[in-house]
């Protein structure tokens, strides 16, 4: 039944989430270097996750919405542009552009942890919808 797939997905998601917080809470105890890999690690995750979102979108292009596309399209350039903002600060030393770079790079998290908080809620709303349709079309059909 497609509603318990969706249902399995969110499961899946909701785990994700829990594991990455257990990253974050963990990272305090961790030296700058081990949190520089980790960083680049999360990166080359959170790159692959979006390369398999765009590959199903355009697997699916029939059927997407040309919403998502162009979301998808701004999100990553979003991301692109904050990554460069980050990364061209990176190699400053003073005292003062370590603090707002430090400042810079905690409003994009939370802008990211915005961002899938929303998407989470949008992804929770289209599952009913979808397991409604379903059920409509189940009962059309019986």
């Amino acid at each position: 039944m497609a509603d318990n797939r969706l249902s399995e997905k969110f499961d899946a998601l909701s785990e994700k989430a829990k594991q990455a917080a257990d990253k974050l809470k963990a990272s305090a105890e961790r030296e700058a270097d081990e949190l520089k890999a980790d960083a680049t690690a999360a990166r080359e995750r959170a790159a692959s996750t979006a390369e398999r979102f765009k590959e199903k979108v355009d697997e699916a292009s029939d059927r997407a919405s040309s919403q998502w596309s162009e979301l998808r399209a701004k999100w990553d350039a979003h991301i692109a542009k904050a990554r460069a903002t980050i990364e061209a600060k990176k190699e400053e030393h003073d005292a003062k552009v370590a603090e707002r770079d430090a400042e810079d790079a905690e409003d994009y998290a939370l802008e990211a942890i915005w961002f899938a908080e929303s998407a989470i809620e949008e992804a929770a709303a289209a599952c009913l919808v979808a397991a409604y349709a379903r059920a409509k079309a189940d009962a059309l059909n019986s």
